[in-house]
This record gives structure tokens, sequence and C-alpha cells, in this order.
């Protein structure tokens, strides 16, 4: 069965833009690093629409007397990145923390829980910028 030039050159227009597609939707997702029930962190790795690159900030989901922190760790265990949801009521997230990275790094997010000084390890994850 022999397929005709204009079928190839229509799968291979199809197959290039569910290529394109899943480049384009991957490169612009936040990466969520829980914590616990207190709220949760978010790395930006690529820049969407107002959202910048590079950048990380913590949430705080609840009204509890405790804030979220998230730490961002270089390979040699280096704070790179630093967002505290310390002072902010409930249920906001700070600002994004951002400024460029050399591409392709890794880097290691992790979520705490803070009060009074105090920092509690929640969760973390491996991020790439």
């Amino acid at each position: 069965m022999r397929i005709g030039s204009k079928t190839k050159a229509i799968g291979t227009v199809a197959a290039s833009g569910v290529l394109v597609f899943g480049i384009s939707t991957s490169a612009t997702a936040l990466d969520t690093i829980p914590a616990s029930s207190y709220g949760r962190a978010e790395w930006n790795a690529n820049p969407s629409g107002s959202t910048p690159g590079d950048s990380l900030r913590a949430c705080d989901t609840n009204a509890d007397g405790y804030g979220v922190k998230a730490k961002m760790f270089n390979s040699n265990y280096d704070v790179v990145r630093t967002a505290s949801t310390s002072g902010l009521s409930a249920g906001q997230c700070t600002s994004w923390k951002s400024g460029n990275l050399p591409e392709d790094n890794r880097f290691q997010i992790i979520t705490y829980r803070v009060k009074g000084g105090n920092e509690i390890v929640l969760d973390h994850r491996f991020v790439s910028s």
C-alpha cells in the first residue's frame, strides 16, 4: 500500500504541531512544592506572561499562625532564593523572587513551616533553571 505525498505531508505537519504544542506547554508549567497543609512553594523556570523566569514564591493557605518559607539551594548548598510568607495574611503568596540563573542547572527547593524564627522542614523538590 502506497501513501501519497500529500498524505505524508499532512501527517508530518500534524506530528510537528503535536511536538511543538508539547514543548510549549511544558516550558510554561509551574513546579509546585507542597508545604503539607500549610501551603506551597512555586517555581517558574521560564518567563510566562507576567510571571518572570527563574523565580520562586511561597504561598500560605491556612490561617493557623504559621507561615510558609521556601529556600532554593544550589549544588554547593548555598541559598540562591528565599521566599517567606511571615507577616502576610493567610491565603496570600509572596511576590516572585527572581533573577537570572545559568540555564540547565539543578537546584533543590525546600519548604518549611515557620513561626517565631523556628523552621520545620516539610517537603522538597529538585528543579531546573
